[in-house]
């Protein structure tokens, strides 16, 4: 529910983006629309261009979020050199007088330039004006267990994978929840702990000891239960040191 009113607030954001640059841009004429194009036809000009330019920018941001420095940089590149072709089409067939390179490379070349000048905006924004995040264990804890029923809630000991369904149990008792381990791994991953076993993941403070039966690992909790280590998860416990 949450993420679904995260993308409705973001798609009323854009919208709102949309709209006001798009009437500024209509009553302002930049770049000579103004005499060029009555309001109208400007109108519908640049609501255009600039639903492009929200819609490639969202895009590439979505992209850039997840790549490396270097790929994020041809992201953009691309973004750029893609957003100038159309509008130089668009230009060339409304504008008689805009035509050739030059006029493609002036396009390139103010496109470029805006996207540098945002990212630069943005980026002093969140470093001057964003404070970093402090999270803490206790609050990775607390978030994740917002999950299940109050009477279960306390400090996290193990996970268990059943289906679709895990496992989840504290120093109060067990519930199943409907998650996969793999998110729950991903969203306890600041808290003093790791994955043992494609279905099993444990809090390193609640293992006592380590042994080894026909050379399969197992470690001990607290609470007299074993949890299996597998093989490829073995480096990682012991790196750990539980084993």
């Amino acid at each position: 529910m949450s993420s679904t009113l995260r993308e409705r607030k973001r798609g009323l954001v854009l919208l709102a983006v949309w709209l006001l640059a798009t009437v500024f841009c209509t009553f302002a004429g930049p770049f000579g629309t103004h005499d060029a194009l009555t309001i109208v036809p400007r109108f519908f000009y640049w609501a255009g261009i600039i639903a492009l330019s929200v819609f490639g920018t969202t895009l590439s941001l979505r992209l850039a979020k997840k790549a490396d420095v270097w790929k994020a940089l041809l992201f953009w590149v691309g973004f750029t050199l893609v957003l100038s072709g159309i509008i130089h089409g668009v230009n060339s067939w409304l504008f008689p007088g805009w035509q050739g390179v030059g006029q493609l490379l002036y396009l390139i070349g103010i496109i470029a330039m805006t996207v540098v000048v945002v990212h630069g905006t943005l980026a002093l924004a969140r470093t001057v004006f964003v404070p970093p995040a402090e999270i803490s264990t206790e609050d990775t804890e607390a978030s994740f267990l917002r999950r299940l029923p109050l009477d279960r809630r306390g400090k996290l000991i193990r996970l268990e994978a059943q289906d679709h369904y895990l496992n989840v149990v504290t120093q109060n008792g067990s519930t199943l929840v409907l998650l996969r381990l793999q998110d729950a791994v991903e969203a306890l991953k600041d808290l003093d702990g790791l994955q043992v076993h494609r279905s099993h993941w444990v809090a390193t403070g609640a293992v006592v000891r380590h042994r080894r039966v026909q050379g399969r690992d197992f470690l001990i909790l607290a609470s007299g239960e074993e949890v299996p280590v597998s093989r490829s998860y073995r480096p990682l416990v012991q790196e750990a040191g539980l084993i």
